[in-house]
């Protein structure tokens, strides 16, 4: 029995829960009549809602609340009681903002609870749109002074940042560092929506150079925190306008060259700037502080010496570093380039009709000028080369076309070098051609009819040079009793020249010019007393019509002691008589010695300084003394210096004081005169074998 009134009840409380779900249908669908909205004003910062459905008879109050979109969280939950008056045609309208958020800034979910429903009424975004926003970086890297561009995606009208009094500023951290480091490089500002610009000094973020990150930050002055809305990245590196190496004439005889860096600009400013130089292998060669010329430290200059270079010719890579105001050192990246290696410029060869070849430099330079240029020339003969001749040419200094012509010697392959001198005394190769000379090329050879003064002489070429000594070439023979050559000789007294002419059976005239020399004749161009007397008061060269030995007998001497006219006693060597008093002969000397002459004495030959005789180099004395028979024709004419003689009047060896001897001697040995010639003690010499050396 009680097991059976125990199903009862427990069928009694089934049936009674059935009945009261059965109640709650009618609620739910009740519930679901409500309705709600929302509608944001992001710009204000304020959210507006509504519920309709109410009845205020059967429901007293509602319930809003704000949820978090993500974490659910509620933020705001309020009860709002309802009456007639806020409460119109079962309508009430509500609003919360972003204060009442406590500034929160995100997306939130809006409920409103009715009894025991829970309606939606959709999303409320409060949230910061930072993915509409972009910032971009103007200015150069130089500049400390930046303008920070904002610009914003959002639709017109719409707002990134909800709400009012919104604040941003730009912090900058550079790259690779923590972003923690980040400093304000711009200050706090009102944000404007739809776009802006802000002044940043991004010298107020640190001391380093590079890539800087920079971040547009969103304050929120409510709470005191910040957000990271939008980023780019900026560099920090000094710039320049120009950066080059100079020359100038000035600096070239300073042997330097100057170096400029111009237009320099950093964001940490310029203290000092050093320029280091790399040599070609990228071996640093020196450094130079620059000196500033402007206060601004935005331009530099240095002077370069070669000598801090060691004199090095090569290819220079300038670099500039700059130390800023903060101590610190940056590189810059451009670089300047000192060129100074030799130019080697366009050697050309131009074979002249005249038997004569143009060699022309053009363009050659050398760092510090050329001082001087030397031209080598060679005979090639296969893999064999014989030198031919060296010829300087001096002057040559800041001149970009430098010439030389030599007269040809003989047909064949040839090459010829340049090298040119610096000012410090290095010789430098510049450039060498080959060139061929072939019979055409080589002018005049043999004998030609020419006139000179009026008068038609037999003149003999060799390679278009007219040959001024033809013993060889006629193969003239001593004089002997044997042998009488048929010879003329005159003296130009003005001139202080002698000019052998050779009877040409063909003309049956003197008119074979074979030989001229350099003499000396008396001091005086007058005199009372007669030709062959010669006194203390009377240095004179009589002119007239002689002979080699006048007087018929034949008088020469290897060595003649010599009585002037002061009574003292000189010795002459190779002397030939021609009338009274008057000889040719060598200089004469004080004593019987090859050592005994007085440069002074020596250097007067060629000018009128004898007390009348004619006085000649060793080697002249001895060819008239060898090759002038007895009879031989001797004119001395009063002359013309501008006329010396068909031949000309050959060059004069000229000595140093050191020097007490005759360069054309053949008894003085060829070696102290070779030596004496490359010790520039004379400026040329004969050697015993009648070579000539120097002139």
């Amino acid at each position: 029995m009680k097991e059976r009134l125990h199903i009862f009840t427990h069928l009694i409380a089934a049936c009674a829960m059935f009945f009261i779900m059965a109640g709650a249908i009618p609620i739910q669908a009740e519930a679901a009549s409500y309705t709600a909205g929302t509608a944001v004003n992001r710009a204000s910062g304020e959210c507006r809602y509504n519920v309709q459905g109410l009845d205020v008879t059967q429901t007293s109050s509602l319930t809003l609340q704000v949820s978090h979109k993500n974490t659910q969280n509620v933020a705001l939950q309020t009860t709002v009681a309802l009456t007639s008056d806020n409460c119109s045609d079962g309508t009430y309208n509500g609003s919360f903002s972003l204060e009442d958020l406590n500034f929160d800034y995100d997306a939130y979910e809006v409920h409103i609870l009715v009894g025991d429903s829970k309606v939606s009424a959709g999303l409320c975004d409060f949230s910061i749109h930072a993915d509409k926003l972009s910032i971009q970086m103007d200015g150069g890297s130089d500049s400390a002074s930046r303008n920070v561009r904002v610009a914003s995606s959002e639709a017109a009208g719409e707002a990134a940042i909800p709400g009012q009094n919104k604040f941003v500023s730009v912090m900058a951290w550079p790259q690779g560092s923590d972003e923690k480091s980040a400093q304000v490089i711009a200050a706090k500002t009102p944000f404007t929506e739809g776009g802006m610009r802000l002044s940043a000094n991004v010298g107020a973020a640190g001391t380093a150079y590079g890539v800087w990150n920079a971040k547009l930050v969103f304050v929120n002055d409510k709470t005191g925190t910040t957000q990271s809305l939008a980023s780019t990245t900026y560099t920090v590196i000094p710039s320049l306008k120009t950066f080059e190496m100079k020359r100038s004439k000035s600096l070239e005889k300073k042997k330097a060259f100057g170096i400029t860096l111009d237009g320099l600009s950093n964001v940490y400013g310029v203290q000092k700037v050093t320029f280091s130089l790399y040599n070609s292998k990228g071996k640093k060669a020196a450094s130079i502080a620059g000196t500033k010329k402007r206060s601004n430290g935005s331009k530099f200059y240095a002077e370069v010496k070669l000598k801090k270079l060691n004199y090095v010719l090569d290819r220079y890579t300038i670099r500039a570093t700059l130390t800023d105001n903060n101590g610190k050192t940056y590189t810059l990246n451009d670089t300047a380039l000192a060129d100074e290696q030799a130019q080697n410029g366009t050697l050309t060869v131009k074979k002249t009709g005249n038997a004569s070849c143009i060699y022309k430099l053009n363009n050659a330079y050398i760092p510090g000028n050329i001082k001087k240029m030397r031209f080598n020339v060679y005979q090639m003969k296969g893999k064999n080369r014989k030198k031919t001749g060296t010829y300087y040419v001096k002057g040559t200094a800041g001149k970009r076309s430098v010439s030389l012509k030599t007269k040809n010697t003989s047909k064949g392959e040839f090459l010829v070098e340049v090298y040119g001198y610096t000012s410090w005394g290095k010789k430098v190769f510049l450039n060498e051609k080959t060139y061929e000379l072939r019979k055409k090329d080589m002018g005049k050879n043999g004998w030609y009819y020419e006139k000179y003064n009026g008068k038609t002489y037999k003149f003999y070429y060799v390679n278009n040079v007219k040959q001024t000594d033809l013993t060889n070439i006629i193969n003239l023979k001593e004089s002997s009793s044997s042998n009488t050559n048929r010879l003329y000789i005159e003296v130009n007294r003005a001139a202080c020249a002698v000019t052998i002419y050779l009877y040409n059976s063909e003309t049956k005239k003197y008119d074979i010019p074979i030989k001229t020399c350099a003499v000396s004749v008396g001091r005086d161009v007058s005199t009372n007393a007669g030709t062959s007397a010669l006194h203390l008061h009377s240095s004179y060269t009589p002119l007239g019509t002689y002979s080699i030995c006048t007087n018929g007998t034949s008088v020469k001497y290897t060595l003649k002691p010599m009585h002037e006219p002061d009574g003292s006693t000189v010795f002459a060597r190779w002397t030939s008589h021609i009338v009274g008093n008057i000889y040719f002969h060598s200089i004469a000397v004080s004593t019987d010695s090859h050592y005994a002459l007085p440069s002074y004495r020596y250097n007067l030959l060629g000018s009128p300084a004898s007390a009348g005789c004619i006085r000649m180099t060793v080697a002249d004395a001895k060819w008239i003394y060898d090759y002038a028979s007895t009879g031989t024709p001797v004119k001395i004419v009063k002359g013309d210096t501008s006329k010396p003689g068909p031949l000309g009047k050959p060059a004069v060896i000229k000595t140093t004081g050191s020097i007490n001897y005759d360069p054309t001697d053949p008894e003085v040995p060829d070696s102290r005169k070779k030596a004496d010639y490359k010790a520039k003690k004379i400026t040329g010499y004969m050697t015993k074998k009648g070579k000539r050396v120097g002139y």
